[in-house]
């Protein structure tokens, strides 16, 4: 498969498909406008849930966070990103900004698009593809969170 995006190095993945994310292919799957990833704190066990989506091409990124047990339909709005590297807190959202949800979007993700993330923080993605939102089978598209013709067609 050759789409410019590359497994990094060594990697986690589990048995059910879902990857640790690394390098440029995080923020790839981030802006590939359906991912859903869980951000976890190696150090205090803390994770997040985030779900990032752009309904239209020259639209911003919007950004949601779980906030209930049901992986499908308890997002939340929190955020949005602009130009695909500016995230800001929405007025509209129902979480305040002290909210530690709100917190660790802020603190994270101009770490993740400046390739800052400390190594403590882990990006995880939930073994489906950050665009189509397919289920991942193929090693190769399961280590970059997106399936081959998502990768092939570019962000």
């Amino acid at each position: 498969m050759e789409t410019g995006i590359q497994p990094e190095g060594d990697q986690a993945m589990d048995d059910e498909g879902r990857a640790q994310l690394s390098g440029d292919n995080t923020v790839a799957f981030i802006l590939a406008g359906n991912a859903i990833f869980t951000l976890v704190n190696s150090e205090t066990g803390n994770r997040f849930t985030f779900r990032v989506r752009r309904p239209k091409k020259d639209a911003p990124h919007f950004v949601s966070v779980l906030t209930g047990p049901d992986t499908d339909n308890d997002f939340q709005f929190l955020g949005t990103i602009f130009e695909g590297k500016t995230y800001v807190h929405g007025r509209k959202s129902g979480i305040g900004k002290d909210a530690q949800s709100a917190r660790v979007a802020a603190w994270a993700f101009p770490r993740i698009f400046e390739g800052t993330l400390p190594e403590s923080i882990q990006v995880w993605h939930e073994g489906r593809c950050g665009k189509c939102g397919r289920r991942l089978t193929v090693p190769e598209s399961i280590m970059i969170g997106l399936g081959p013709t998502c990768a092939s067609k570019g962000l």
